[in-house]
C-alpha cells in the first residue's frame, strides 16, 4: 500500500548551517481515525526513514522509502521523512563526506522527539465497545497477529528465497539462544535506505546526547526554531485530533443509518482533517506525490495563535541568525549563549497590527522529554566497506576495521539489516561478513538481526524480492 498524503508538510533549519530542509510527517490510523474501529491507543512510537544519495536522484519520494514508510505506518508508528540538503526542494548541496547530512538527520530527530513527546491524543472512549457495535467495518477486522519473533532458522546469516511459498513468510536471521524483544515503552526507529542507511549508522549512539542539544538552545538558533516548530505543530494537531476523534462517536450514534464516510466529508470536519504546510521557504513546485494538488487543497486553516507564533519566531530567528551580531567573536557568542541558556518557548506575546514583535520568544528545557525513549535501527541495502569509506572520508580508520565504535550501537539496540545478494554497489559477501561480525558482537542477545534476500539488487526492482523486504520490515517492527 502506498503512503497516503502526509499529515504535515513543513520545513526546518539544519543544525549544521541553517540549511532549510523539507519534512513530512504521517499519522497512523489511530491518530487520524476515519472509523470507530481505528480508535486505539497510540504507544508513543515513531520512525524516521532517510532516502538514498541525492546526487543519484534520491529523495523522500523514493519507491523503497515509500514502501518501508507505509509498512511501518500500518503498524501504528508515527512516520517522518525528510529531504537531505540538495535533495528535492531542500536547500544547499549534497556533501561528499556525509557530516552535514548527519546533522540534517539529527535536526529531524530533534523535531520528532519533541513532536511525539508533545503530541497528546484524547484517551480512548470508555464506551467504545458499545459504539463500535454500529460500525459496519468493525466486524470485518482480522485478529491482531502475534508480535513474537519468528523462530530462529540459522545461527549465521539467512538467505530469504523469493518463491511464492516463502514470499509472505518473514525470514529474519536470529542467532541461537536469542531472546525475544519486548515492545514496552516509547520507541524511535531510525531507518534509512542506501545512503540514508549509511548516515543512520553514523548517528550518535546515545539518544540523551541528541536531546541535550535541544534542551537549552540559544534564542534564534536552529535548535530553538526546530523546537518551536514541533511545539506549534503538536499543539495544532492535538486540537485537530480531539475534534476529529470526539466527532466519530457522535456521528456514529446520531447517524446510524448513514454512511460514516459521508459525515467525515462534511465541511466542518474536513476543515480540521487535511495536511498542514508550515515553514517559510518551501518550494511549492515539489517533485512529490502530492504536487498535483493545489496549495489551497493541501493546506488547512490553523488557529491564529499557531500561525502568528510561527510567523513571529521566523522573523526573530532570521534577525538573530543573519544579523551582524551573529558574526561576533567566539567569546561574545559564548557569553550570549550562556545568557540565553535559561530561556524557553513559554511566553508567546501578542502581535501588533504593525507586525512588530512586542517581546522575545524564550525557551527552557521540557521536563520528561525522552524519558523511557528507546531507539532501534532499520538499515536497507546499507553502503559498507570501500564505498562507505569513500563517501564518509574516514581517513583515520581503515575500512577493514573490525567494528567501528559508531556501529556498536547496532548490537545494543534492536536492529535489522536487509540487503540483496545482487547489490550493485556492495558485494553480498562483504555485507554478509559485516553483518556476521555484528551478530557475533551482540552475544546472542537477538538485538541485531539481518536478512539476505535472494535475487534482490540495490534498487529492489524485483517484485518477489520487494514482497520479502516488506515482510521482513513488518515482522521486525511488530517486535518493537
Amino acid at each position: 500500500m502506498p503512503l497516503p498524503l502526509p499529515t504535515l508538510s513543513f520545513t526546518i533549519p539544519s543544525i549544521h548551517d541553517d540549511t532549510v530542509l523539507q519534512c513530512r510527517v504521517y499519522h497512523p490510523a489511530c491518530l487520524s481515525p476515519t472509523r470507530l474501529s481505528q480508535i486505539t491507543t497510540w504507544n508513543k512510537k515513531a520512525a524516521i526513514v532517510a532516502h538514498p544519495y541525492a546526487v543519484l536522484g534520491g529523495c523522500y519520494d523514493d519507491p523503497v522509502v515509500d514502501l518501508v514508510s507505509s509498512t511501518i505506518l500500518e503498524q501504528g508508528f508515527l512516520v517522518g521523512t525528510f529531504n537531505f540538503r540538495g535533495a528535492g526542494a531542500s536547500k544547499g548541496r549534497t556533501s561528499y563526506q556525509s557530516k552535514p547530512e548527519q546533522n540534517d538527520y539529527l535536526s529531524f530527530v530533534g523535531f520528532m522527539i519533541y513532536y511525539m513527546h508533545l503530541l497528546s491524543p484524547p484517551p480512548v472512549p470508555t464506551d467504545l465497545s458499545r459504539l463500535t457495535h454500529f460500525d459496519p467495518e468493525y466486524h470485518d477486522l482480522s485478529p491482531v497477529p502475534s508480535q513474537a519473533l519468528p523462530p530462529p532458522h540459522l545461527s549465521g546469516f539467512m538467505t530469504a528465497t523469493v518463491d511464492q511459498s516463502t514470499a509472505d513468510a518473514p525470514a529474519i536471521a536470529v542467532q541461537k539462544g536469542s531472546v525475544e524483544l519486548t515492545n514496552n515503552g516509547s520507541r524511535l526507529l531510525l531507518a534509512g535506505y542506501s545512503y540514508g542507511a549509511l548516515v543512520a549508522t553514523h548517528l550518535p549512539p546515545m539518544i540523551t546526547s541528541i536531546i541535550a542539544q535541544f534542551q537549552n538552545p540559544p534564542e534564534g538558533s536552529a535548535h530553538a526554531e526546530i523546537r518551536l516548530r514541533a511545539k506549534c505543530l503538536a499543539a495544532q494537531q492535538n486540537q485537530v485530533m480531539h475534534t476529529q476523534i470526539s466527532s466519530l462517536p457522535n456521528a456514529n450514534s446520531h447517524h446510524r443509518g448513514r454512511s460514516l464516510q459521508a459525515d467525515l466529508h462534511s465541511p466542518k470536519l474536513r476543515k480540521t482533517s487535511g495536511g498542514v504546510r508550515m515553514g517559510g521557504e518551501e518550494n511549492l513546485r515539489r517533485a512529490s506525490h502530492d504536487s498535483h494538488r493545489s496549495r489551497s487543497s493541501f493546506s488547512m486553516e490553523t488557529s491564529e495563535v499557531v500561525r502568528k507564533s510561527v510567523d513571529r519566531v521566523r522573523s526573530i530567528a532570521k534577525t538573530k541568525r543573519f544579523s551582524p551580531k551573529r558574526q561576533d567573536t567566539q567569546a561574545s557568542a559564548a557569553s550570549s549563549k550562556a545568557n540565553e541558556s535559561q530561556s524557553s518557548f513559554e511566553h508567546i506575546p501578542p502581535v501588533e497590527d504593525t507586525g512588530k514583535v512586542n517581546d522575545t520568544v524564550v525557551c527552557k528545557e521540557v521536563p520528561g522529554v525522552g524519558v523511557g525513549l528507546q531507539t532501534a535501527y532499520l538499515l536497507i541495502s546499507p553502503l559498507q566497506g570501500l564505498v562507505s569509506h569513500l563517501l564518509t572520508l574516514w581517513s583515520s580508520r581503515s575500512w577493514k576495521e573490525q567494528i567501528p565504535e559508531h556501529e556498536m550501537k547496532l548490537t545494543v539496540d534492536p536492529s535489522l539489516v536487509v540487503f540483496g545478494d545482487d547489490d550493485l554497489f556492495v558485494s553480498a559477501k562483504r555485507l554478509r561478513s559485516w553483518a556476521g561480525k555484528l551478530s557475533e558482537a551482540s552475544n546472542g542477545s537477538g538485538r541485531f538481526r539481518y536478512a539476505e534476500v535472494s535475487g534482490a539488487g540495490h534498487f529492489w526492482q524485483d517484485f518477489e524480492a520487494v514482497k520479502v523486504l516488506q515482510a521482513e520490515v513488518e515482522a521486525f517492527v511488530k517486535t518493537l
